[in-house]
This record gives structure tokens, sequence and C-alpha cells, in this order.
């Protein structure tokens, strides 16, 4: 199964952020912590973007966790995260059961989407094709099978996107944003394709068209760094935006934001961070592990109030089931 970030509550950042921008740090604590939810620091990072490496949530307990191995990194592998060692170093992290697959991409290069199909859920993950560059020796067959059995989920709908090799990172989340699920059941992503030249454009915007409805971010001017709008920070209570310091494109945004998330009223919220954004090329999205955590569960826990359950054997049976299938269907 896939899980949107809709769907989460707990936020986590480097504890390089504090360190170094403690007052961006600061100003998204007090946000995050009026809503009373589970959020946290990782230890051991080499940079802020645990959104890349760390891993990802495929079921309450269990992660997938890709090879973070960037090739943008090479030059400069000292930027290049131990996630074991992050992992064996976070306290709350041990509760989880992670699942190692033998792949190569950066968690910033997947958007996950819902939607319904004859009153059934459907699930999709948007990608750039840089993918293929970084996985050479597997085919496109392969590698959507490796997705699908890592996920658990074998109607899964991978959504390649052309990669714009002016971009070094190829990641979708500053292209791509989930909104949520139409009257007709379809899903709806929020873009920002301006900032591309028209021949790429257009091709993203034809392979998103096949799946979803597509809703393009309307500014009344684009600079280099609009891209960040689309990189917010989403949990089921708030959705924080990046500000770039332009007061029309940042009302603009939020009106925009407003609209499409009706859901959300006066939860969400704008934070100025241009300067950071333009230093280290990456917003809110990047900054951010979120995770999906049953909150009955984890008050009953608290309590000592005793769980009736099948957690252990469930970790471990998820576990045993993606192993089996890596290693029947996803053959190389």
């Amino acid at each position: 199964m896939i899980i949107t970030e809709k769907e989460k509550s707990k936020v986590v950042l480097s504890s390089l952020l504090e360190r170094h921008y403690p007052e961006l740090k600061l100003e998204l604590w007090d946000i995050i912590g009026t809503y009373h939810k589970g959020m946290g620091t990782v230890s051991h990072t080499k940079d802020y973007w645990v959104r890349d490496f760390m891993p990802i949530q495929m079921d309450e307990y269990v992660f997938v966790k890709f090879v973070y191995n960037p090739d943008y990194l090479q030059d400069k592998k000292k930027y290049i995260t131990n996630v074991d060692k992050v992992i064996k170093n976070c306290p709350f992290a041990q509760n989880y059961e992670v699942v190692d697959i033998p792949f190569v991409v950066d968690g910033g290069n997947m958007v996950f989407c819902k939607g319904k199909k004859k009153g059934k859920e459907t699930e999709y993950v948007v990608m750039t094709e840089k993918v293929f560059n970084e996985n050479p020796s597997f085919s496109k067959e392969q590698i959507e099978c490796l997705l699908k059995c890592a996920f658990q989920s074998p109607d899964l709908t991978i959504v390649w996107l052309p990669w714009d090799k002016e971009d070094i990172f190829g990641h979708t989340d500053g292209i791509v944003r989930y909104v949520g699920i139409s009257k007709s059941g379809k899903p709806q992503v929020l873009v920002n394709l301006q900032l591309y030249d028209d021949k790429i454009a257009q091709e993203m915007y034809s392979s998103l068209a096949k799946h979803f409805e597509v809703i393009e971010l309307e500014l009344s001017k684009y600079d280099d760094l609009s891209w960040a709008y689309i990189n917010s920070l989403q949990t089921c209570d708030f959705i924080i935006i990046p500000g770039l310091g332009d007061e029309v494109t940042d009302a603009e945004t939020l009106a925009q934001y407003k609209q499409l998330y009706p859901e959300y009223e006066d939860n969400i919220y704008q934070v100025q961070m241009r300067d950071f954004i333009a230093e280290n090329g990456g917003a809110l999205n990047c900054l951010t592990w979120t995770i999906y955590e049953n909150y009955l569960k984890v008050l009953a826990k608290c309590a000592r109030i005793p769980i009736i359950d099948l957690e252990d054997n469930k970790k471990d049976q998820i576990k045993n089931k993606i192993d089996d299938m890596l290693k029947t269907k996803c053959k190389r």
C-alpha cells in the first residue's frame, strides 16, 4: 500500500537544521507543536534532506529503504548520509521494520497519489525518468516490478515524467503535489510547469493528464524558485507553504492552496524561507520525513493499556512477503 502526505501525522527533521538555521526550525516547530502531534529530529545526517534518504512508509510499522547514492553527490561523498547509522541512532525508528530494496532513488522523486475507480482505491507514484540513469542494470519492467513489490501494490501505476537534464536532482516533489480525489474519482494534482521549456512541459503535462486532473499553479509572475511553492509540508492536520518574499505571488499561492484544500480551512500556513531555498536548493517537503501513526494505539501504549493484536507478526509477514516477491518476480 502507499500512504499519501495527507494521511500522515508525525514530522521529523534533521538535527542539522536546528544547528544551522535555528530560527527557521523554531518557526516550523511552533506551528507543528500547536497540533500536539508527533515531531522529532534525527541525528548523524550529512545534510538536511531527510525526505531523500530516510525510508518510505508502506504500512503502519513497515518502511522500505532504497539505496541512497545520488549521482549529483559523487564528487561530494561527505554529504552522502549513512542511512543505517541514522536509523540505528533514532529511538522511535526501532519500532519499525525496515526492508532494503536494491534500487537507487531519492525520496524526493516519489510523489504518491490516490484515486477511486469503480469503488476501488487506485494508487499512483509520480517519478522522473532519471531513475533509469541511476539504475542502468535494471529494465523499466524490472523497476516497475520492484516498486510494486516494495509497496505490496500489484496495481500501482508508475507515472513517468521526462527528466530535464538541466535539473541535476530530477525530483518530482517540486513539480507535482497531490491534492485529492475529484468527484469523478480521478486524482487531482497541482503542478508548476512554467519553469520548463515548452517541449518538456508539454510532455510532462501529457503524462500526468493520462491519469490525473491537472491543475496549474497560476502566478502573475514566475522566477527560478517558484517550484518551491509546490514543495510544501503537509500532514493530516495542516499544510505549510514556503514563502518566497514576494507579497503578490506568496498571496496568490496561499489563496490557491486554500481553494484546493478546503478541508484544511484555517490550518494552512506560510513560512518565509527564500534565502534558505536559494542557498540550499530545497524547501519544506525536502526537509521533512513524514510518518503515519495510529494515535489510538499510541495513546494506549502511553497509558500502558494492553493492545491485543499481531503487530510484530504482521511486520515479519510483510517483510518476508516483500523479500519473497523480490527474489521470485524481479530477478535481473
